[in-house]
């Protein structure tokens, strides 16, 4: 299989007596030269999305995608719950909780973040401190204060909020199947629990501490190039019991498209584009008089 795209074209003949003026249509290949498709340098396209929905719907798109009832093996097609997950969204049954994209080299590690680092303290120096030290020969006590009379946080700790995909893929031997190492999760902020409180006089200091909620999916798979694979499901938060909730449902999906670099446009917006003219490419079959 050849790369194949048709442009315009003017080439002017030279005959006896007489000049000929013929338009015709020539191949054209973006990277200049000839490559079949398959030895292209490709790209993977990596979409991670989160569809919540109900906990009896989600069971429902299970058992009616389910064929070949009583075999021991299924046929692995998740593009028909994908389908049935998208028209749930459009009727308001389910919603699109968000989605994740990043494009990556085969055997090369990508990631795409869109966060808010949370930064909390995890450690305290007291606010009054006493300590033994050695003077000419004499151990003294030394008492020392800080500048607020408060204490005074000494470590942190960093966590990030909001969506996070890092994968490592590998396009298989077949160049149509990809496999992902992956490990895509929502995390997000959900309240801060007290775990001390310090009063001096008229001064007063509460330890929290944040609590995070995570729905994260780490795991190993072979997905076929341009189709859905169901990867996990997660109980989301339930805000008014703060534990999961069990009455819903997060279903985590991958695709992955394979891009081929240089490849052109065949469809009819492309072909047409190049029937036009395209001033930004080279054409071949330009001549003189």
């Amino acid at each position: 299989m050849k790369m194949r795209i048709f442009g315009m074209a003017l080439l002017m003949v030279a005959g006896t007596g007489t000049q000929a003026q013929d338009v015709f249509e020539v191949e054209f290949n973006p990277l200049g030269r000839e490559i079949p498709v398959e030895s292209l340098d490709k790209q993977l396209r990596i979409q991670v999305e989160w569809i919540e929905l109900s906990h009896e719907a989600y069971t429902g798109l299970l058992e009616e995608s389910t064929r070949g009832e009583g075999d021991w093996y299924q046929p692995g097609d998740d593009n028909r719950i994908r389908a049935a997950a998208r028209d749930l969204v459009k009727r308001g049954d389910a919603r699109m909780i968000d989605t994740a994209m990043v494009i990556a080299r085969s055997g090369q590690r990508a990631k795409v973040e869109s966060i808010h680092e949370a930064i909390y303290p995890t450690e305290f120096d007291p606010a009054t401190e006493v300590r033994t030290v050695e003077r000419g020969g004499q151990k003294d006590i030394v008492t020392t204060h800080s500048e607020n009379g408060l204490p005074l946080a000494a470590a942190f700790e960093t966590r990030n909020v909001g969506t996070t995909l890092e994968v490592d893929p590998v396009i298989g031997a077949d160049d149509r199947t990809v496999d992902l190492n992956l490990a895509p999760e929502l995390v997000y902020l959900v309240d801060h629990s007290k775990w001390g409180e310090y009063k001096d006089g008229e001064s007063e200091v509460a330890v929290e501490m944040p609590a995070f909620y995570t729905m994260k999916v780490t795991t190993q798979v072979t997905v076929l190039a341009g189709d859905y694979l169901l990867l996990g499901v997660n109980s989301p938060f339930n805000s008014e019991t703060s534990m999961p909730d069990n009455e819903r449902k997060v279903m985590v999906f991958v695709k992955v498209d394979m891009l081929a670099i240089g490849l052109p446009d065949e469809s009819e917006a492309g072909l047409e584009k190049a029937k036009k003219g395209d001033d930004s490419k080279p054409k071949k079959g330009k001549g003189k008089p």
